[in-house]
């Protein structure tokens, strides 16, 4: 009978991770860029369109709540970038150098948030939310059991403060070179860095993050598996 079930559970997984990234695609992302489209292509300032995209993805947290009874981490941190994207804005200057700080203070902006939810004063790191798109399928179960890994392991916990941090830190790091090159050299250099260093940098932390988790999961397996073997000892 558990051979049977396995595939069962396979399937079951797979269908609600695809569910998961269906609806992250056309709700969280996909309806906020065709909001904001729509509206600054009638004649609506940024700050405002950014403001009213941000209906999406807190129609998104409410679909994940209903399926999890948990909170969506894509749709925060979309949420997140619409706010602070709205506040750039505010910056009225059409000036070629301002206009690459705005994108400096939104990389930035992201960064000091991200840093800012590890503070004792909140429940858990902005990362922890976000890893609940790619750290699970979606599915009721699977959150939850992301939860109880939190509650459970003193050492998840600590990775995920440690991949939080890092990953604020780099944001901060590129809006600091993209603020530099800004100033140290020409406007489309500038605005080359600006195009291709989100992208490395993005890389580069999803690289790192997988690699370091993959670790951390065999040194946990490694642990549990000396402490099992240390209780039949133990017992014997």
């Amino acid at each position: 009978m558990a051979t049977s079930s396995a595939p069962d559970t396979r399937r079951f997984a797979a269908r609600s991770m695809v569910i998961s990234l269906l609806l992250t695609g056309l709700i969280d992302i996909g309806l906020s860029i065709v909001i904001f489209e729509v509206l600054t292509g009638r004649g609506v300032q940024p700050g405002l369109a950014y403001l009213v995209a941000g209906v999406a993805p807190v129609l998104g947290m409410v679909i994940n709540w209903v399926r999890t009874r948990k909170l969506g981490g894509v749709s925060v941190i979309v949420l997140v970038t619409l706010l602070i994207s709205a506040l750039v804005t505010l910056i009225g200057s059409q000036d070629l150098r301002v206009l690459l700080l705005k994108d400096a203070v939104l990389t930035g902006g992201f960064g000091l948030v991200t840093l800012v939810s590890a503070l004792p004063l909140f429940r858990k790191p902005l990362m922890f939310a976000y890893g609940l798109k790619f750290g699970t399928d979606g599915s009721r179960e699977g959150v939850q059991e992301w939860y109880d890994l939190w509650d459970r392991y003193p050492t998840f916990r600590h990775t995920q403060y440690l991949i939080n941090n890092t990953w604020g830190i780099a944001y901060l790091a590129e809006a600091a070179i993209k603020v530099g090159c800004a100033y140290l050299i020409s406007y489309q250099a500038a605005y080359a860095v600006n195009q291709v260093l989100p992208w490395v940098v993005l890389a580069g932390l999803i690289f790192w993050t997988i690699s370091y988790g993959n670790r951390q999961r065999k040194a946990g397996a490694a642990r549990q598996a000396a402490a099992e073997a240390q209780a039949e000892a133990a017992a014997a």
